[in-house]
């Protein structure tokens, strides 16, 4: 039976297959909602006493036969929409996926904020179907951070307590283990990583361009990703023993992306300065007192349940990081001031050359953590930034006319003659000649600004008057 299914699926075209994945995924999402809904009554009356089991795990583990890590998923998802029946809609409807419902349940899970998940549902909702988990996930970590400041100081500060390092030799091998700290130090490490292996890229470059002239590029390099990583950290432990203090190692810039808002709120619940225009003293290291934490997004969550689109405290890769280290950051480090606007476009870096370079990349890098191609998973770092208007049809280069995507996807973009088109929020989103878009399943046409609808219909009107023009006429009817 299953043979001749498969069978089936192989006999089917490109289109056809691509409707069957769309199809099926679909009947998942419903699929899990309903089993969701039946693990939630089942628990709620207790149906796992009756079979001698301890508690509902157990009934399941005996029932379907299945792990813990499943079952956890799926009382999660249970108990998200016992207390949501909007978000069961949701994965009923095919609009959200049943990974965006758990990031969802992360809300739900934690006692101190669950209260507002109620009032932020429907924007909240809307985000879960018009972003990618990626980007979804980085939303959630927002929220939980600046909701329960003390819950997510706390974490913070047993992952700086627990944080640990091991380098050892094993059998002859080396072995390297490093956990915890915080935030900015964790992405001021990966930076210093990144750019001993940019150079070891760089030189696998140079060697195989002596060796092989004009024809490099048939030829691989000589390492793979992994080997140049290790020859990496081997030579920036070298580079740190011979570099008295550390004055020839590169200094990593570490962007901290933070609305004004939440820059103004962290200062002053900080202490930092104070309505009487008093000012904390700091300590000899120049930092502030952890303990005076912010109160949060919570209350204006209640009056404006959409109140966190607005709000940003993450470095450029998309981490979110406690408001106190983004103080401590402003108080210690230096920092380079980046605007953004309602969408996330950072608007402080205008500049009319013919390229992305300098400020004007690094600005642009700041719209999005990783390449925009649907589906890709490739950070920003190894992007292009590539213009949305094309340069020669009047294009800027600046950041709302910046587009962030890997060499393969902005090759092909060209290749496929697809569009890109920017939401009202900020989202980017792919267009086929056709005018059609490019969605994931379940997905209905974002927030289009009124003169991207109007573009779209044209070249949809367009492309079916090509299409008439080219199709056998009709015999007429008697």
């Amino acid at each position: 039976m299953f043979e001749a299914f498969v069978e089936t699926c192989v006999g089917m075209t490109d289109h056809q297959l691509d409707d069957a994945v769309r199809a099926t995924e679909l009947e998942a999402r419903s699929l899990a909602a309903r089993h969701a809904a039946v693990i939630a009554v089942a628990e709620a009356r207790g149906l796992f006493r009756a079979g001698g089991h301890r508690d509902m795990a157990a009934y399941l583990r005996a029932t379907c036969n299945t792990g813990d890590g499943t079952i956890a998923r799926q009382r999660a998802l249970a108990r998200l929409l016992d207390a949501h029946p909007a978000v069961g809609d949701g994965l009923v409807a095919g609009r959200i996926s049943v990974d965006h419902a758990l990031e969802l349940g992360r809300i739900q899970a934690n006692p101190r904020i669950r209260h507002l998940l109620a009032a932020m549902l429907a924007p909240l909702l809307d985000d879960a179907e018009q972003s990618s988990l990626r980007d979804f996930r980085v939303v959630i970590d927002q929220i939980i951070t600046l909701c329960d400041t003390d819950g997510a100081f706390a974490d913070l500060a047993a992952a700086v307590e627990g944080r640990s390092a091991h380098a050892v030799e094993v059998d002859g091998q080396l072995s390297v283990q490093m956990n915890g700290g915080d935030p900015v130090t964790a992405a001021r490490f990966v930076a210093v990583v990144e750019s001993f292996v940019e150079g070891e890229y760089r030189r696998d470059l140079a060697a195989r361009r002596e060796e092989f002239g004009d024809d490099a590029d048939q030829h691989p390099l000589a390492r793979t990703p992994a080997q140049r990583r290790f020859d990496a950290m081997v030579a920036m432990a070298a580079a740190a023993a011979t570099s008295p203090e550390g004055r020839a190692l590169p200094e990593p810039t570490v962007h901290i992306v933070i609305d004004e808002r939440s820059t103004n709120e962290a200062l002053t619940h900080g202490g930092v300065t104070l309505p009487t225009g008093e000012v904390v003293e700091l300590d000899d290291d120049g930092n502030c007192d952890d303990a005076a934490l912010l109160h949060g997004l919570a209350d204006e969550l209640l009056d404006d349940p959409a109140g966190y689109r607005r709000r940003r405290c993450e470095t450029s890769t998309g981490t979110v990081i406690h408001p106190a280290l983004a103080l401590r950051a402003l108080l210690s480090n230096h920092v380079r001031r980046v605007v953004v606007d309602s969408r996330g476009v950072v608007i402080d870096y205008g500049t009319q050359q013919r390229l992305f370079t300098g400020l004007a990349r690094d600005a642009a890098m700041l719209l999005a953590t990783g390449c925009t191609a649907p589906g890709c998973d490739l950070p920003a770092a190894w992007c292009e930034v590539d213009h949305i208007v094309p340069w020669s049809n009047g294009g800027r280069t600046d950041q709302t006319n910046a587009n962030i995507e890997c060499g393969h996807h902005n090759r092909h973009k060209h290749r496929a003659r697809l569009r890109v088109r920017r939401t009202e929020r900020g989202r980017t989103i792919h267009q086929r000649p056709d005018g059609t878009l490019i969605l994931p399943v379940g997905q209905r046409p974002p927030d289009l600004s009124i003169d991207e609808l109007n573009e779209l219909a044209r070249r949809r009107l367009r492309q079916l008057a090509v299409t008439r023009r080219s199709s056998p006429a009709t015999p007429a009817r008697r």
